[in-house]
């Protein structure tokens, strides 16, 4: 049947469908994802099972293939809602980034004066970061660009990018926890 399947016969590629579709259920049941998250996944599961069948070269077993491609689909959607928590808000200014305490606090506990503050101490801390830590941080929050892009960007590898903005969270991370305002604005930013 996958033989068929690879040569891109409809029914034979149903019959798998329905075949592999509890192994894949089965499968994204352990990924911290919502119901309605795992019944997208278990679709675009299926759907690149479908698409990239003639990849499989049964070099290994099918399962294992299969279990590889339902992981894969997994893991890109976590890291997908990663990339849009870290992005905190969307469309968020950089200038924006010192008031987020501020924004989740109920109106009255905060004035202008310490958002304008939080923005300043901010600032401060990406100031602090080597220019070039500070230029993938602003590329990725500010520009909103992808690893990639930011890689083409500033000519270099797309890993180099990955290492950069890990580091520069790392550093800011450390440099906002340094103060007790800093923590504060650390975990407003991390919540």
């Amino acid at each position: 049947m996958i033989g068929r399947a690879k040569e891109g016969d409809r029914v034979s590629l149903d019959e798998l469908t329905r075949l592999i579709r509890p192994h894949v259920e089965r499968q994204l049941a352990r990924y911290p994802v919502s119901d309605e998250d795992r019944l997208d996944l278990v679709q675009s599961t299926l759907l690149q099972v479908v698409r990239t069948i003639r990849s499989f070269r049964g070099d290994s077993s099918f399962t294992t293939w299969l279990f590889r491609v339902t992981a894969n689909e997994a893991l890109m959607l976590m890291r997908s809602q990663r990339r849009q928590r870290a992005r905190i808000v969307e469309g968020l200014d950089f200038e924006e980034l010192g008031l987020l305490p501020t924004m989740r606090s109920t109106i009255g506990e905060d004035d202008a004066a310490s958002a304008a503050e939080r923005e300043a101490y901010v600032r401060e801390a990406l100031c602090e970061l080597p220019e070039d830590y500070r230029d993938v941080v602003l590329a990725h929050y500010h520009e909103d660009l992808g690893l990639q892009e930011i890689a083409q960007k500033l000519a270099v590898s797309e890993s180099a990018v990955r290492s950069r903005l890990h580091r520069a969270r790392v550093r800011l991370r450390a440099i906002l926890n340094a103060t007790a305002f800093g923590r504060e604005i650390a975990e407003g930013v991390a919540a």
